[in-house]
């Protein structure tokens, strides 16, 4: 990919992002990106296939970023390294200005399906064996997803540190 391909596909990214904050990903159209991005609409189309494509490439980013560090945490029962991994997780999302702008929970809902989503086809990547080995990687990630949905949804009151050991009590019954 050229830098200026990489330029264009940053700018559509962008624009989406901002549009998500004005509309639910279902009223989005091209046409509303292409204006937003300020590109022509035959740049969408060499960078993006669909506006489905955006929320992948945008859900892989993400979901790369946790995943080496996500799958070795979610078979193990190490509370250190559970904390470790929920700071990074809540701190990330707090943080990061797509997740800040998300104010319509239909657009996060679709987001954290399309992370899981990539996640369970990294499946392969987790031991399974015990039907705990099996299953509880799989609770935990999807108790964390909808406890992160929810407490975005409702504006981030709560501390990062105040979700961590709200989450820890579940995941140490596992």
């Amino acid at each position: 990919m050229t830098q200026q391909s990489h330029s264009v596909r940053q700018l559509i990214r962008e624009a989406f992002i901002r549009l998500m904050e004005r509309k639910s990903y279902m009223d989005i159209t091209v046409s509303d990106i292409v204006r937003e991005a300020g590109v022509a609409r035959v740049s969408f189309y060499r960078n993006f296939n669909s506006i489905n494509d955006i929320i992948d490439d945008i859900a892989d980013e993400i979901a790369d970023e946790l995943l080496h560090e996500m799958i070795p945490v979610l078979s193990g029962r190490n509370e250190r390294e559970w904390r470790t991994f929920l700071f990074r997780i809540f701190y990330h999302f707090s943080e990061t200005t797509f997740m800040l702008t998300l104010s319509n929970l239909q657009n996060i809902s679709l987001i954290f399906a399309r992370i899981n989503t990539k996640i369970q086809m990294k499946q392969e990547l987790i031991p399974s064996g015990s039907l705990e080995e099996k299953y509880a990687p799989f609770g935990k990630f999807g108790l964390i997803c909808n406890i992160l949905k929810k407490w975005m949804d409702d504006n981030r009151q709560e501390t990062p540190e105040e979700m961590v050991d709200y989450i820890m009590r579940f995941i140490l019954l596992f």
